[in-house]
């Protein structure tokens, strides 16, 4: 187990929990971290889909609180309030990561000097630790249910885990 702690997006959370894998975050994390802001987009996610995740039901997952005034810090960004959320957190946290898979918002966490991490990572590095035997379907489940995945990505993804 990585003695570092993960901060989830609404699209981690969600695309794991639609392939039935959330559980992957608090066996590959020794602390895993959901901003309020997060929650709440899945708790609308929920009324249109009912089987959306709630990170409130899974154990081992935190739920915290940001300030506002510490997500208005951010530079301008065309982001969600979730996204702005986990980067304003992992931000005053950099010793953790963020867990987000928008580009944009992986590209400004980075500028900021943040650790990310999304759902192709997470799932190699559980293959790597040995909690899942192949990465392929799972990929595959996840574009199912409406993730995109770049095909140059996709492959590189299998390559690093030996698929291919």
């Amino acid at each position: 187990m990585n003695k570092i702690a993960v901060v989830c997006d609404t699209s981690l959370l969600l695309y794991l929990g639609r392939i039935h894998k959330a559980e992957l975050l608090t066996s590959l994390y020794e602390r895993v971290y959901v901003p309020k802001q997060v929650v709440s987009e899945l708790d609308a996610g929920r009324l249109l889909r009912g089987d959306t995740i709630d990170p409130r039901q899974i154990s081992g997952i935190s739920i915290i609180s940001v300030s506002q005034k510490k997500i208005d810090a951010l530079p301008p960004k065309h982001l969600g309030i979730g996204e702005k959320s986990v980067i304003s957190y992992t931000l005053n946290n950099k010793e953790y990561l963020a867990g987000i898979d928008d580009h944009v918002a992986r590209v400004l966490a980075e500028q900021l000097g943040i650790k990310v991490i999304g759902i192709i990572g997470i799932l190699l590095k559980a293959k790597n630790k040995g909690f899942v035997s192949q990465i392929n379907p799972l990929l595959k489940a996840v574009r199912i249910q409406g993730f995109h995945i770049a095909e140059d990505l996709y492959e590189e993804a299998l390559c690093l885990a030996g698929e291919r």
